[in-house]
């Protein structure tokens, strides 16, 4: 089951069917489907069908969380979802994986609510008995290159992907004592 999070300054809740709407008006935003979607304009089927993908997951913890500051405007969204299919054929190390996933709204960007997403959900999947966290970031994407950095993750690859070479990261999570 999915718990909500609180941060310092935010509170991730499980993304619910009605939140399609909005992830799809986040998602088709320029500056984020740039690398997340390598520039691509997703439908509002797809969205609803990555909703969905999330939505089943959250059985087991895993999913979708809206980002929501403590004052209560929507600055994005956090996940934690399988390594994908295609990122697998490239490092098979990673099957089996879960990987981050982090879309803030462009005029949320610089406040630090992605590594604190970032964070809430390195802790949560330790808390699931998750010891490692796959991440992978489009090489001109240096806001997330040094996200992850500072969030711990260590390089350990690049591959060609898509649109951009994709380099791989991996990470402990936290231990719970």
């Amino acid at each position: 089951m999915q718990p909500i999070i609180e941060t310092l300054r935010l509170v991730l809740t499980p993304a619910v069917p009605g939140d399609a709407s909005q992830l799809h008006a986040l998602l088709v935003a320029p500056e984020v489907r740039r690398f997340l979607f390598d520039d691509r304009v997703l439908a509002m089927d797809e969205v609803a069908g990555l909703l969905a993908e999330a939505l089943a997951l959250g059985r087991d913890g895993l999913g979708f969380w809206m980002l929501v500051t403590k004052v209560g405007g929507f600055v994005g969204l956090a996940g934690l979802m399988p390594v994908f299919a295609g990122a697998v054929a490239t490092f098979p190390d990673f099957a089996g994986d879960i990987e981050p996933t982090i879309a803030l709204a462009p005029e949320a960007w610089g406040h630090g609510y992605a590594r604190e997403a970032l964070a809430a959900v390195m802790a949560h999947a330790g808390a699931l008995g998750r010891h490692r966290v796959a991440a992978l970031v489009d090489a001109p994407n240096m806001r997330s290159h040094r996200m992850v950095e500072r969030a711990g993750f260590a390089r350990i690859g690049a591959a060609p992907g898509p649109r951009y070479t994709l380099v791989a990261y991996v990470a402990e999570t936290p231990r719970k004592n």
